[in-house]
């Protein structure tokens, strides 16, 4: 464990307050090109939705939260959330794994590895 402090803690990019309710560790790769990924780009609520996986991932498993969870945290209906769901899996870059009296649990590996083929293809400079 690394008991040294972090050259840039969370209260100074955020609010102390906050801190306790935790945070979420998202690729700045990802933020910045999600826009450009081929053959399909991802919309800003597909963008969302993976951030909102990502909530739920915390290590190589596959993230399972419900539906409703996600609909709730992004202000939107179930159905809307589902939508998204579909047209991320429709886009290849999301496999439902549908389990039986679980929740679905959300492979992201096709994902990720678009992301890596767009960033082996970008040069540094087009990257921001």
């Amino acid at each position: 464990m690394n008991d040294k402090p972090s050259k840039y803690p969370f209260s100074k990019k955020w609010a102390a307050e906050l801190e306790s309710d935790g945070h979420v560790q998202i690729s700045t790769f990802f933020l910045e090109n999600y826009h450009r990924l081929k053959p399909y780009s991802l919309t800003h609520g597909e963008a969302m939705f993976i951030v909102h996986l990502m909530q739920h991932k915390w290590g190589a498993e596959a993230p399972y939260p419900g539906y409703k969870t996600i609909a709730k945290r992004m202000g939107v209906s179930d159905k809307t959330a589902r939508r998204l769901a579909k047209s991320l899996e429709d886009k290849k870059y999301l496999v439902r794994e549908v389990r039986e009296a679980n929740t679905n649990r959300f492979h992201l590996i096709k994902l990720m590895a678009a992301l890596v083929g767009l960033k082996k293809t970008t040069k540094p400079k087009e990257r921001k």
